[in-house]
């Protein structure tokens, strides 16, 4: 069970719907560094922004641009989270190891010499500026598919198609991008067997691409399906989960083994891999996807008719397959979501550069476009102040703290309320890793009085500078004492809950006031009913101990 003490939840949200998250308190000298979410998020890059897609996994490409790689998991010292949504990462258990079995083998494989993408792949690599971010018209909806020249065959349906280069008149393709590392994308493999066993005689042929070399491929083949969510999204226990993958993989292969590799689950469609890439750059980067599984469906004319998650084609194939399809109307709704998708990966390249000016000039253009639009203007004011701060972060980070206060101080003048109040937070954050610890104090004292900010969310903070003055003898006293100033003020807006009064009586105590303590810790006892009965336990342990201390026994 986590001790009461280190299950104090933020529980709230702070400033127009953010929920902070303070990071681990960690103390080293008298570096005390409290970073919210945030400021991690913006340190990281614009980048990480353009993966948002709940249910997918950041493409290799989106990876290789990312400066992080994976999203970092920041866990909250007092072990919970407010509205925590983790970033979509590679997770360690859906990669098997790479053995390669006898018994798997390509389908059909073109030898590399004869892949002229290999050269459009090296010069994409040499390009200041990828596919998706260049000055050209993005691959969208109503587009002509491009042809694609993929390495490796390794399933065909059980003889049932043959590869394909070019697409044929009058046949329904899916197109779809996937990994052996891809959680959703594995979790996708039943629906997309399933989805080919019913369209087999109806002229669908289903294509799944990785860009993973062959070994890995076969490797993750010869293990064993393991369980999923089931296609609905529906949460349930891992025994009804495996049974659910089971027996979409009975229906698709018409197999009844009790156990089935991925081998046989796949072999219902055209599984395969593409090393070079080439392919998933003419369609993911073309079309500015940066989140797998992505389908893409080519149509009976060869143009691009739906992208989406594979496990939402069911609708648009159908129509597509019957000739009902509404082409242009789908293009209206997907356009929108593309050319913002296209926006954040043309700010992530300039910002990877530096290139703070180029990516306003990008906004200023955005904003052009959108005039009328109330939302997307409002979206391009929130990025275009997060570009304008960040290169502000970077200078103090480097040291130059003076004149990036400075800057910072001046951005913060001329901010909107809610903006000042995220800004406040970095600043004291960023003013106690320089050390700065008077200013430091000064810069937590603004955070109590913002009224964007809550009660429980100071009481957060200043929980953590207790935490970590307990446990170090040269935890600067300015911010001890700021710490329980900020508290005082939580209390007066908040003045019946017991976490905030079990702060202070646990601050003013370090300040050498017991029987102010005694009386915060036994008014915080009054008033833990919503606590846990291990919460008050601890609660009434502290109580006593500070009356032990009282009596001298």
């Amino acid at each position: 069970m986590i001790p009461f003490s280190q299950s104090r939840g933020l529980g709230a949200t702070v400033v127009s719907a953010v929920n902070w998250r303070l990071l681990d308190t960690v103390l080293s000298g008298k570096v005390l560094s409290l970073m919210s979410k945030r400021f991690e998020t913006w340190m990281l890059g614009l980048v990480a922004i353009s993966v948002f897609l709940s249910g997918s996994c950041p493409s290799a490409a989106a990876q290789a641009k990312s400066p992080q790689g994976k999203s970092s998991q920041a866990k909250s010292p007092q072990g919970k989270s407010a509205a925590e949504k983790p970033a979509a990462a590679k997770p360690a258990a859906v990669k098997p190891a790479a053995v390669k079995p006898a018994e798997v083998k390509p389908a059909a494989a073109k030898p590399a010499a004869v892949k002229p993408a290999a050269t459009k792949l090296a010069a994409a690599k040499s390009a200041p500026e990828n596919a998706a971010v260049a000055e050209t018209a993005l691959l969208t909806i109503g587009s002509k598919a491009p042809p694609i020249d993929i390495e490796h065959w390794i399933s065909n349906g059980n003889g049932k198609f043959k590869p394909v280069t070019k697409f044929a008149p009058g046949r329904v393709y899916v197109v779809e991008f996937w990994a052996t590392w891809c959680g959703p994308c594995v979790a996708s493999m039943p629906h997309l067997a399933e989805t080919q066993a019913k369209y087999a005689d109806k002229g669908v042929q289903i294509i799944s691409i990785s860009d993973e070399d062959l070994e890995t491929i076969q490797g993750f083949l010869a293990t064993n399906v393991r369980s999923s969510k089931p296609a609905d999204g529906e949460e349930t226990g891992e025994k009804d989960s495996e049974k659910a993958v089971e027996k979409k993989s009975k229906a698709a292969t018409g197999q009844e083994t009790e156990k089935k590799t991925y081998a046989q689950l796949t072999s219902a469609y055209c599984l395969t891999t593409d090393p070079d890439a080439s392919v998933s750059i003419d369609y993911m980067e073309a079309a500015a996807q940066n989140g797998i599984p992505t389908s893409f469906i080519v149509g009976k004319t060869g143009l691009v008719e739906w992208i989406g998650h594979p496990m939402n084609l069911d609708k648009p194939l159908e129509q597509i397959v019957a000739d009902k399809w509404d082409r242009a109307a789908f293009l209206v709704q997907f356009k929108k979501e593309q050319d913002h998708d296209s926006l954040m990966a043309k700010l992530g390249a300039k910002m990877r550069k530096g290139d703070t000016k180029g990516a306003l000039a990008i906004i200023a253009d955005a904003k052009k476009a959108a005039a009328g639009d109330a939302a997307s203007i409002t979206m391009l004011d929130k990025l275009e102040f997060q570009i304008r701060v960040t290169p502000i972060f970077a200078k103090i980070e480097e040291g130059n703290v003076k004149e990036g206060i400075a800057e910072l101080d001046e951005v913060i003048r001329t901010a909107t309320s809610a903006q000042k109040s995220e800004l406040s937070m970095i600043k004291f954050k960023l003013l106690v890793e320089a050390e700065e610890f008077d200013a430091a104090a000064q810069a937590l004292m603004v955070v109590a009085n913002d009224k964007n900010i809550d009660a429980d969310s100071i009481n957060e903070l200043t929980w953590q500078i207790y935490e970590a003055a307990r446990d170090d003898v040269k935890f600067p006293k300015v911010l001890v004492n700021a710490a329980a100033a900020a508290t005082e003020k939580a209390l007066v807006a908040s003045p019946k809950s017991g976490m905030i009064l079990d702060t202070l009586a646990h601050l003013v105590h370090y300040q050498g006031k017991l029987d102010r303590a005694i009386e915060l810790q036994t008014q915080a006892l009054a008033n833990s009913d919503d606590l846990s009965v291990e919460g008050k336990k601890e609660m009434l342990a502290y109580l006593q101990e500070l009356k032990k201390e009282k009596t001298g026994k």
